[in-house]
């Protein structure tokens, strides 16, 4: 093997390795939730910033609050609130929050196959 063919070698390994190291971060960021209204994503939200979301549904106002990396329903207008039942939701879950009165639903990012 020639010099030049293990310089070609090493940086090939260096950008694979690189490449891959960037697609784990990217596949294990669990810090943004995704709200939509009626199967349309109306919102993207960074759950490491607290913050009190509100949105306009089919029955009434919808509000989310995050605080602490967690997130849940609060203030709801609807008439069973089973949305503000389900509690605080913790990053990574897999858990949804669903209110079928506001069509409006939240899930962890990349999970959108989870609610149908």
């Amino acid at each position: 093997m020639k010099k030049k063919d293990i310089i070609v070698i090493v940086v090939l390994l260096v950008v694979i390795g690189v490449g891959y190291l960037v697609f784990s971060m990217m596949q294990g960021k669990k810090d943004v939730v995704e709200v939509y209204y009626k199967d349309e994503l109306i919102e993207k939200i960074d759950i490491s910033v607290d913050k009190t979301y509100t949105f306009k549904g089919s029955y009434g106002k919808f509000s989310l609050e995050v605080k602490n990396h967690e997130y849940h329903a609060v203030n709801v207008e609807c008439p069973n609130h089973d949305c503000e039942k389900m509690g605080w939701v913790k990053e990574g879950s897999s858990k949804s929050i669903i209110c079928v009165p506001n069509e409006i639903y939240v899930i962890q990012a990349g999970n959108e196959d989870q609610v149908q």
